[in-house]
């Protein structure tokens, strides 16, 4: 219910808020494919971004309170011909932020952590990895500033998901040998639950960044 999503977006500000400086401009990054459901975390999540650094800059006496934030949908390498580590790279380089947040899908290692779980870290993310489909990693080696990672469980891959079953029946994990590991599965609704996820993370990175917002004006300025 309503309770829940609030504490959600409670806990995950929280969380982002101690990962983040407390000033300075912010890029938030939404990985991943739009058209592909459970692709879509990182660009649902930064629809749910308030984005403030064009009014700071239009009409400073009014939006002097707000922290500059930028959000960035660089889609995938197939569909623009454009690493998301270089389409970042150059936003970076142009905005020189204090922190770039990256928002992305990730592949469960247990079933009981698909679209259950956020995972936060300080050291960035490697793009299409837990498919197998790696890309250039979205981190402070490649961008020159910190990159706060937040991450999404939405598919997990078919032998891990064999093996938790096989291990709740009792019968060895390695019973599978890999077998399956090219098929991912993902929940029935995950369009319901990837909507969900995607304003949670958005309003959560939202909460942490803006420090002088409640949840409740957050959710009045985005909806």
């Amino acid at each position: 219910g309503d309770g829940f999503f609030d504490r959600a977006v409670r806990a995950v500000g929280q969380q982002v808020k101690e990962l983040t400086p407390d000033s300075g401009p912010v890029l938030v990054v939404g990985l991943g494919n739009r058209a592909m459901t459970p692709d879509a975390v990182g660009p649902l999540a930064a629809d749910s971004i308030l984005i403030t650094r064009h009014l700071i800059d239009a009409m400073p006496q009014h939006f002097s309170g707000f922290r500059p934030v930028a959000a960035l949908r660089p889609g995938v390498l197939g569909t623009t011909g454009v690493e998301s580590a270089e389409a970042v790279r150059g936003l970076v380089d142009r905005l020189h932020p204090s922190v770039v947040i990256a928002v992305d899908a990730l592949a469960a290692r247990s079933r009981h952590r698909l679209c259950a779980t956020v995972q936060l870290s300080d050291t960035g993310l490697t793009p299409g990895s837990g498919v197998g489909n790696h890309r250039r990693a979205v981190d402070r080696a490649a961008l020159g500033v910190p990159v706060i990672a937040v991450g999404v469980p939405t598919v997990i891959d078919g032998a891990t998901l064999c093996a938790d079953l096989l291990e709740e029946a009792g019968c060895p994990r390695q019973a599978l040998c890999g077998r399956g590991a090219d098929l991912f599965v993902t929940p029935q609704d995950i369009d319901q639950r990837v909507t969900e996820l995607g304003r949670m993370v958005g309003y959560g990175i939202t909460l942490a960044l803006q420090r002088g917002l409640t949840l409740e004006d957050v959710t009045g300025l985005l909806g």
